[in-house]
């Protein structure tokens, strides 16, 4: 009688991909909604369309001046990071402490298209006067329409 089997039992090893792959799409997925984009301000304003306008990604502090009534002198609400201030005087204590903080720091003044221009060279004056020399104005390219 013969009990043992001479034959070798064959394994075919056999991997399964589909946890593999089930794990990487899940971590693609995470990762594009974990991600750092281009935020725009939630301001809402009409931005001024200029010549050779480029995304200016770099910037360590924004200033917004909208159109309408409201904010200081009742010329347009201002705001610093969306953040609404209240006064000019407000204005000129928030950039001051910044500059404080951080020298050399690059403002970005975005201002609506039907801002009276005096309001924005009084801005760009306040920053000047508090030591700011890097700054940049916010504007859209124009519509090519053809």
């Amino acid at each position: 009688m013969k009990f043992r089997n001479d034959k070798k039992r064959k394994i075919n090893p056999n991997v399964d991909l589909t946890p593999l792959i089930d794990v990487v799409f899940q971590l693609l997925i995470f990762f594009m909604l974990s991600s750092t984009f281009v935020v725009q301000s939630t301001i809402q304003i009409e931005m001024p369309e200029a010549e050779g306008a480029a995304q200016l990604e770099q910037k360590d502090l924004s200033v917004t001046l909208a159109y309408g009534t409201g904010g200081p002198e009742g010329k347009g609400k201002i705001y610093v990071n969306s953040k609404e201030v209240p006064s000019m005087e407000e204005l000129t204590r928030i950039l001051t402490e910044r500059v404080s903080e951080r020298p050399g720091l690059m403002l970005l003044v975005r201002t609506d298209a039907r801002t009276d221009t005096g309001r924005l060279l009084e801005v760009l004056g306040i920053a000047s006067s508090v030591g700011i020399q890097k700054f940049g104005l916010g504007a859209q390219p124009p519509d090519d329409v053809q």
